[in-house]
């Protein structure tokens, strides 16, 4: 079966050569996938880097956007004209190696959608700093309980769709950015799509750049989505009977 990977990227040049190296041994293993990089409005020339660095992969392809519009808003146009059977998505930057493909796609023969959680899998110490656990477990916990799932983590940058899923899903969801995993999550429940979850584990290499003012004003932020999900579904603007 073919796959679609799609990877949002933004101001990352400095991952460029790291990055496309495991796309291109992940290409050699699955000569069915197909790379999608994204870049998300960068201003430090990523996209372009890209281009230059996959040019020899036939099986890639690199789409710049014009300003940036968040990560949902990324991944939505990677997913855009897929003819593939499964549509995945993974943090740019390869926070999760390369190697969780494989347990994802298969998976996804279960499921119709798959999402990685960290919390199945042990963790390196001092991976996620403190107050950044703190508020992602917060916000998890307010998310499961005013939107009805329960995830022990929605958040992970990795996650797979069948195509007839991602079609649905993409065509009902409305977020671009920070609450964006939690409003698939919501709307599979609401769709009644069956969802698997794997072990997810952050490389050792990867580290959170996101400083401590940026990190309150997303989580006020992430709260506000969560609120706005809520509401759409009260009113109905999903519409998820058409």
């Amino acid at each position: 079966m073919r796959s679609r990977l799609v990877l949002p990227v933004y101001n990352e040049r400095h991952l460029v050569k790291d990055v496309s190296q495991a796309l291109e041994e992940a290409s050699r293993r699955n000569p069915q996938l197909r790379v999608v990089v994204v870049d998300d409005g960068s201003n430090d020339g990523t996209g372009e880097a890209f281009k230059l660095q996959l040019k020899p992969l036939k099986n890639a392809e690199v789409k710049i956007l014009s300003k940036n519009g968040g990560k949902g808003m990324a991944i939505r146009h990677g997913f855009e004209g897929a003819t593939e059977d499964r549509l995945l998505f993974m943090d740019g930057d390869l926070a999760y190696s390369i190697d969780h493909l494989t347990p994802l796609e298969e998976s996804l023969a279960r499921y119709d959608v798959v999402i990685g959680s960290r919390s199945m899998a042990h963790q390196a110490q001092g991976a996620l700093p403190a107050r950044r656990a703190f508020l992602g477990w917060g916000f998890n916990r307010f998310a499961c309980w005013l939107l009805g799932i329960n995830y022990p983590d929605t958040q992970a940058g990795l996650k797979g769709f069948t195509r007839d899923a991602a079609v649905r899903l993409f065509n009902k969801q409305k977020l671009t950015d920070f609450a964006f995993d939690v409003e698939l999550l919501y709307l599979c429940r609401r769709l009644g799509f069956r969802v698997g979850q794997i072990p997810a584990q952050v490389s050792s290499r990867h580290t959170y750049k996101t400083s401590r003012v940026k990190l309150f004003c997303d989580s006020l932020k992430c709260f506000e989505e969560l609120l706005l999900i809520r509401w759409w579904s009260w009113t109905g603007a999903y519409r998820l009977h058409e």
